[in-house]
């Protein structure tokens, strides 16, 4: 069977010619092919049209297997329903099948020859941007599992887009460190992408957390996405977020926010925090919110001092005194992670859990806070430390006295 741009799939053969009349004005190779269902599932050859022709006249009781058919057979090809009917309601249910246009037999000859033109420019449109992702995952832009942008390029990636923004939100969402056990990226980038826009921008970054930019929204509009996120992994894992406005073009001074808003939301009770510059150490007896100081000229280089002292100082203590208490705490799960934001030290037993968090809080500070849940837990507090004056002793005094506050909540 010689593959054509266009095919005709109808036992009407008459149809063919009704159609080739009214298409006088497209190119020579949009040549229309006439085959019915039955004949194209027994061929051998894999036919690849740009535009599929459905012909429903007197076939209403096998419509949605037509369909269906028509869409796992050609894939990404432009489907058009042919129909006698026109009642809205059908149309719509039409398009809730997956069709992306329709014909009916008193279609005027200008009315169908533009729908097959748009069809062919949207085809070409597609292919295009097709071509365009598959060089951008190939180049490790986009991921190839879930079509977010990476880690690679989310510095150019936002950038680009705040340049173009004069208001919107930003957020970081992950998992609650609780429900690590719990936790499946595939349903996370699952949740996310069926919550998103269009026009919204994800960038999926290492430690399984999404950066989300939602352009011409308010918080409420943050707030709701998050919601659609979580309510699509309640019964899954706990999320949580940080969630800041727009108020800067600098993409790393909206990344501090959002982490600063993360970071609180880790540590207490609620899903997510909103970023806010002043703080409140009163209210709900919950630890203040960190405010981030704005970005100067030597920002990359205290970036660079705090990743120097992550390689030489933080993750080094954490690897040996996770080693170091292992074994002096059997019946104890310790956990510990670090990135770029904020480092976990996380002791965990059936009845104590106690967390130590180091967060890069800005241009030289470094806020430790520790926080236990259990009975008869010590007080939750927290550490200012100067980037400077972080040293092994000094951490490794800290984590120390940190386990031995933890023992006192699981010894008799």
């Amino acid at each position: 069977m010689k593959n054509k741009s266009i095919l005709l799939i109808s036992e009407n053969k008459k149809l063919k010619d009704f159609l080739s009349k009214k298409l006088l004005l497209l190119r020579n190779a949009d040549d229309i092919e006439i085959a019915d269902a039955e004949k194209i599932q027994t061929s051998d050859i894999k036919l690849t049209p740009d535009i599929v022709i459905l012909d429903l006249s007197g076939n209403e009781a096998s419509i949605t297997e037509e369909i269906s058919f028509c869409k796992d057979f050609f894939g990404d090809a432009y489907l058009i329903m042919f129909s006698e009917t026109a009642k809205p309601e059908f149309i719509a249910k039409m398009y809730d099948l997956g069709i992306d246009d329709y014909l009916l037999p008193q279609s005027t000859q200008a009315d169908i020859l533009i729908k097959i033109v748009n069809a062919l420019k949207l085809i070409s449109a597609r292919k295009i941007a097709a071509r365009n992702t598959n060089l951008l995952k190939e180049l490790d832009v986009i991921s190839t599992s879930s079509g977010f942008y990476t880690e690679r390029c989310a510095n150019e990636v936002m950038s680009q887009e705040l340049s173009r923004l004069t208001e919107g939100i930003f957020m970081i969402v992950t998992y609650d460190e609780l429900d690590r056990a719990r936790f499946s990226l595939d349903l996370m980038q699952n949740a996310v992408k069926t919550s998103v826009r269009v026009s919204d921008l994800v960038i999926e970054v290492k430690s399984s957390k999404f950066y989300i930019l939602l352009p011409n929204s308010d918080e409420n509009g943050g707030i709701s996405v998050f919601e659609k996120i979580k309510n699509k992994l309640e019964d899954k894992f706990r999320i949580k977020a940080g969630i800041t406005q727009i108020t800067s073009r600098d993409f790393r001074y909206i990344e501090q926010q959002a982490a600063a808003a993360l970071s609180d939301a880790m540590l207490g009770t609620d899903d997510y925090c909103i970023f806010t510059d002043k703080q409140d150490t009163e209210q709900n007896n919950t630890l203040p919110v960190i405010e981030v100081e704005p970005i100067k000229k030597d920002f990359k280089l205290f970036q660079q001092k705090f990743n120097k002292k992550l390689t030489n100082v933080i993750t080094p203590v954490f690897f040996r005194l996770q080693r170091v208490f292992e074994d002096e705490l059997p019946d104890t799960k310790i956990e510990q992670s670090t990135d770029e934001m904020q480092c976990i030290f996380h002791l965990k037993s059936l009845h104590q859990t106690s967390r130590l968090t180091l967060v890069y809080a800005g241009l030289g500070k470094i806020v430790i806070y520790i926080t236990h849940s259990g009975l008869d837990s010590p007080e939750n507090r927290e550490i200012l430390v100067p980037l400077k004056d972080l040293t092994e002793k000094l951490l490794s005094d800290i984590i120390c006295s940190f386990i031995e506050e933890y023992k006192s909540c699981i010894e008799p």
